[in-house]
Parts: structure tokens; sequence; C-alpha cells
């Protein structure tokens, strides 16, 4: 069974900006992602997006474009841009397109997601 695409946004404090995306990152999806991305970029009181990769399934080389756009928009306006918590078969996509550097993919062992 396919898990829907959703996404949650939440203010972890001191400026940061979290999007927990669920479900699978492709042409479906990429395009809100990008919207909440950049919608999070513009805020005046956020100093750094990132992005919980926890719960998606699945990635295309769209999901990857729209990660991408999305560190861009970020960086573009002066803010900081993280992809936390590819796992599996995510962050194997990330790694061999070799994006996984360009975006910071790190761990958050530390960090609970509802």
């Amino acid at each position: 069974m396919l898990t829907p695409f959703s996404v949650t946004k939440r203010d972890d404090g001191a400026g940061v900006s979290r999007l927990v995306v669920a479900g699978e990152l492709d042409e479906d999806s990429g395009d809100g992602l990008i919207a909440l991305m950049m919608n999070a970029a513009e805020q005046a009181d956020v100093s750094e997006i990132v992005v919980d990769l926890r719960k998606v399934t699945f990635v295309s080389a769209a999901g990857i474009r729209a990660l991408l756009l999305g560190r861009d928009a970020a960086t573009g306006v002066g803010r900081g841009f993280r992809v936390v918590n590819a796992t599996g078969i995510v962050y194997q996509v990330l790694r061999i397109s070799g994006v996984n550097r360009t975006l910071g993919v790190t761990a958050e062992s530390d960090v609970t997601v509802p």
C-alpha cells in the first residue's frame, strides 16, 4: 500500500522551519513541496529550513529536483537549508545521484517526529 504524500510544517524554534515529508516524492508531489519550501524561505522569522525525509518511501528525479530548487530558494534569500533523515532507498537514490553532499543530507537521531 502506498503512503499518501503529505507535508507537515512545524516551527522548531530559533527560526527553524521543519517540513516533515511523507509518502512518495516524485513528479506528482514535487511542485507542492517546492511551494512549501519557497513559502518558508519567504518568512522573515525563518533562518533555516529543515526538510525531514524520515517518512518518505520513494524519491524520483523530480523529487530530487524539488529538493534542489528548495535549497536554491532558501540560500538565495540567505536562509540555511538541510535535508535530514533520508534512509533506505531514499538515501541510496540521493547518494547515487550525487546530491546527498549538495543537499547536506544528515541524520538526526534526537528528533521526535509525530
